[in-house]
């Protein structure tokens, strides 16, 4: 749940690879008033046989989920929709961190799992750059934790699923 007792959810919608394919889907979300909190997307996976695929993240109750679906499903250039719970054993959320020092394996324990973390480089102006992975809600926690210790200057994420 997210800060306002709303579920968090994650869809993944398969997409024709072609112009407007995510302008649509925002504009979905848009006009229902629900906000996107994050959208990862890619093009073709010829091996899979996808043109595309686009991942993004809201929070909303499960009746406004409800709809968003419907609606989502029904856009011309989306060829088929996922949805999850935020807390979906199914899903991986991938952070890349800015570090003020070097991490120890305590910093990256979850309360149940350790999340896979890889020193991606070192700068001594900019400190410590380290590439996170793990399940959403768990990685999560990490990361508010070490936000709130000072540890984490800059951050990007997004959330993977299948």
């Amino acid at each position: 749940m997210n800060e306002q007792g709303k579920p968090h959810w994650v869809f993944r919608a398969h997409v024709m690879d072609r112009a407007g394919a995510l302008t649509s889907i925002a504009s979905a979300f848009s006009n229902e008033g629900i906000s996107i909190d994050t959208v990862v997307g890619h093009g073709s996976e010829e091996h899979a046989g996808i043109d595309g695929s686009v991942v993004l993240t809201f929070s909303c109750s499960q009746e406004e989920k409800d709809v968003m679906v419907r609606k989502v499903k029904r856009l011309s250039k989306v060829r088929a929709l996922q949805e999850h719970p935020y807390e979906s054993q199914s899903l991986r959320k991938s952070a890349i961190i800015r570090a003020t020092r070097e991490l120890k394996p305590r910093d990256v324990a979850g309360d149940e799992t350790f999340l896979t973390c890889e020193l991606v480089g070192q700068d001594k102006a900019k400190g410590w750059t380290y590439l996170l992975a793990g399940s959403p809600s768990e990685l999560d926690l990490i990361l508010d934790r070490l936000a709130d210790e000072k540890i984490v200057t800059d951050i990007v994420y997004s959330i993977i699923g299948l």
